[in-house]
């Protein structure tokens, strides 16, 4: 049987961490906390927390406690965390060597990044329609070639032997990388789209 509250006497408000927590962000004496910046304080020795084993109470799986004790322990506390930082914040910021300069010139964002290939692919010519379509093609050269070469790398990732009765998971793996190294060939065996 629980002891009966004495007649008059008011008891204290018991709240679950979490409870305690909200409560002391909407009582304006917290700007934020959280249960677990509750429970931390309560676990450090150091932070001089005001509730002792007893002053706690349980109330189905969930510890309770006194809500009163803990408002003037945050009251005193400083408000944030880590050291105060006030008195830094009015000393200037000191001067570490001096200023660097940028390297290098802006880049800008609009250069098309094959133009860098194209310019590779003239090798040096002069730009004459002759010479702009045998770039064109070492483009297209070179491109099929990367994608027959990522191909054959997609195809050696199949797994198990090509067994009818294999796993069905497994084949439908195999499945989709065949689809992918069609794909990619179809695309290595058609010249690069031009820009109109």
């Amino acid at each position: 049987m629980p002891e009966e509250t004495p007649q008059g006497e008011e008891q204290p408000t018991m709240l679950s961490f979490t409870e305690a927590a909200e409560r002391l962000v909407a009582d304006g004496i917290a700007q934020s906390m959280t249960a677990e910046g509750l429970r931390k304080l309560a676990r450090e020795p150091a932070s001089g927390w005001p509730i002792g084993p007893a002053d706690y109470r349980v109330v189905g799986k969930t510890r309770m406690l006194p809500y009163e004790l803990l408002v003037p322990y945050m009251q005193a506390r400083r408000r944030g965390r880590g050291p105060d930082k006030t008195k830094q914040r009015n000393v200037p910021a000191k001067k570490v060597g001096r200023a660097r300069k940028p390297q290098g010139g802006p880049v800008t964002t609009t250069t098309d990044p094959r133009s860098d290939l194209y310019a590779f692919a003239m090798d040096g010519k002069e730009h004459s329609p002759t010479n702009s379509d045998r770039a064109s093609q070492r483009i297209d050269a070179y491109r099929a070639g990367v994608l027959h070469s990522f191909a054959d790398e997609v195809e050696g990732m199949k797994v198990g032997p090509e067994d009818p009765a294999h796993d069905a998971h497994v084949r439908g793996y195999n499945s989709a990388l065949e689809h992918v190294v069609a794909e990619l060939r179809r695309r290595a065996a058609e010249p690069e789209a031009q820009d109109g």
